[in-house]
């Protein structure tokens, strides 16, 4: 399967969701971009997984995320610890 890496270039919070009486997990979305498209995963919509950071893999839904026009975007924790200029590595699904 091919690899692709990517640089977080966004990151806007977004409401706090309320999982319980006593649990309010913040929210934030990410927009992350293509860095090297030598695989040619930045044409066409291809559907991508998380390979790293493992903090990111662990929540990703079970179909992975779409990766459109060199960009995906998605929603996390506030907690995992994600910042701009990050780097997450994505699979290519077959």
């Amino acid at each position: 399967m091919a690899e692709i890496s990517m640089l977080v270039t966004s990151i806007d919070p977004l409401a706090a969701y309320k999982v319980s009486d006593d649990l309010i997990l913040e929210l934030m979305s990410l927009t992350a971009n293509v860095e090297d498209d030598s695989e040619g995963a930045s044409v066409g919509t291809w559907w991508v997984q998380i390979v790293e950071p493992h903090e990111l893999v662990k929540h990703q839904p079970p179909g992975g995320y779409m990766l459109d026009n060199r960009q995906v975007q998605m929603t996390c924790a506030k907690s995992a610890g994600i910042s701009l200029g990050d780097r997450i590595k994505f699979r290519i699904i077959p």
